[in-house]
């Protein structure tokens, strides 16, 4: 792939954060009224006009000028400014996908956008800064020839009608290729290819580029970045993801799942079962998720991680505190932790040392009921996402300890000073007991929290010693 010049890498990369930009909110203009009562109070100024005084002049005398029917034609003509001609027009196309999408901009600042596949025209006014970044950027990009028979590659063409410059051919340049992927997808939303039954997008983050996966109604899956100039060819997928989608009920899950937590960026899960149809918007997923999505969810992620892995433009994400597959984390007051998950695998870290096992899951469910039973649990993590600590007033908070849970409508959490009147820490508490005695040469100290009423019949807990 040719490389470009800096100064052109800096007038896209300029372009890219203009795109971003202008899917902002516009100013609220300020009212006359605010207005006024912002300007400092002026006086001393007569309300009336006072003429000067006799022979006083701003300017100097100039003689009048009278311009008579002869003089008329030898004057300069107006030509009128042709604001609504075209400014610039592209065409963004991978056949690959049947994606078609269409840009006309206007000397009037507005775009109109297009997508020719489904139809879905959009107007945007004011978009000066946009418009003026193509026209300085396009002239300067490399279109080879696209490759016969190449149906994955991005096929794309410009017109410049003022500048009478036009071309068409492969677009390779990654800036521009993640340029108009946010710009159109902001606009007119992500694009799935016809058929598509699942299909997840997720925007720009500090770690990767934009990124698409769609599962097509006859099992084949596609997946792609937004910074590649080719789209691999569809893959046959396992009817798992199907067997996860058809479990689903869509008319239950909500049209949302958001908590705001570093690093993230919006995504849309798309689904469909027959002729009904659900968008999810999603935020923090590990943080948001309900218990019911994470299986067809973590397909999707599953694949999508294989395709990451292999680009070079991709930063390793660290760990979420809270696995997307966990059901539950418990962080007790004597600092030892202990996370469950879907399969029944039970992990217990105290000291940075972490022991594994397995329980039933009937012990799940009665840990799970009963923290929801409790009347204790909440729904707003923002807290905990961020730095998994419950908010203070600025002074230490008190000791407590920590339940995060993923149910079937979200994920709730809790935090409590004292655990002794509480069933399901109880149990909690066996488990990762009879976990921690599994370590060598590690007792539970003195001081652990062991609420009373502990159940008669403690927990089974299958122990297998980390490697």
């Amino acid at each position: 792939m040719p490389t470009m010049p800096k100064s052109i890498k800096a007038s896209l990369f300029a372009f890219l954060f203009i795109l971003a930009a202008c899917s902002a909110p516009a100013v609220t203009p300020t009212s006359p009224a605010e207005l006024a009562r912002q300007l400092p109070a002026i006086t001393g100024i007569p309300p009336t006009f006072t003429p000067l005084p006799p022979g006083t002049r701003l300017l100097p005398s100039r003689p009048v000028v009278t311009v008579t029917q002869e003089l008329r034609p030898t004057m300069p003509t107006k030509t009128p400014v042709p604001f609504g001609d075209t400014a610039v027009e592209l065409r963004y196309t991978i056949p690959e996908l049947n994606l078609d999408r269409r840009l006309q901009g206007g000397v009037n600042s507005q775009i109109i956008l297009v997508d020719e596949t489904t139809g879905e025209a959009l107007k945007r006014a004011n978009q000066a800064g946009v418009l003026l970044e193509l026209q300085q950027a396009l002239p300067n990009l490399s279109l080879e020839p696209v490759p016969e028979g190449c149906v994955g590659c991005v096929q794309f063409s410009y017109e410049l009608p003022f500048a009478q410059e036009q071309a068409a051919g492969w677009l390779q340049d990654p800036t521009m290729l993640a340029s108009l992927d946010n710009y159109l997808s902001v606009s007119l939303g992500p694009h799935f290819p016809p058929g598509t039954a699942v299909g997840l997008y997720r925007r720009a983050t500090p770690f990767a580029p934009a990124h698409t996966i769609a599962i097509t109604e006859d099992g084949l899956m596609v997946s792609w970045l937004a910074t590649e100039s080719e789209v691999d060819a569809p893959v046959a997928v396992d009817t798992a993801v199907f067997d996860a989608l058809n479990n689903l009920t869509l008319d239950e899950l909500a049209e949302e799942y958001v908590i705001t937590c570093p690093g993230m960026s919006p995504e849309l899960l798309y689904l469909r079962q027959g002729d009904k149809e659900k968008e999810v918007t999603i935020l923090c997923p590990e943080f948001a998720l309900p218990a019911p999505l994470v299986p067809l969810y973590a397909q999707l992620d599953a694949a999508l991680e294989t395709k990451l892995a292999a680009s070079e433009n991709v930063l390793e994400r660290p760990p979420a505190a809270f696995p997307l597959d966990a059901i539950v984390n418990y962080r007790r007051l004597d600092g030892a932790e202990l996370t469950l998950y879907q399969d029944g695998t039970a992990v217990a870290l105290r000291d940075g040392q972490a022991i594994t096992g397995t329980i039933s899951s009937g012990d799940i469910i009665s840990v799970t009921t009963g923290l929801l039973d409790s009347g204790s649990m909440t729904r707003d993590l923002s807290w905990y996402a961020a730095s998994v600590v419950p908010p203070g007033d600025g002074a230490a908070p008190p000791p407590r300890s920590v339940v995060i849970m993923r149910g079937s409508s979200g994920v709730f959490n809790g935090a409590w000073p004292d655990t002794a009147e509480l069933p399901a820490l109880a149990l909690l508490n066996g488990i990762l007991d009879n976990l921690l005695a599994g370590l060598v040469n590690t007792a539970v100290p003195e001081g652990t929290l062991t609420p009373a009423g502990t159940p008669e019949t403690a927990p089974t807990v299958t122990v297998t010693p980390n490697s």
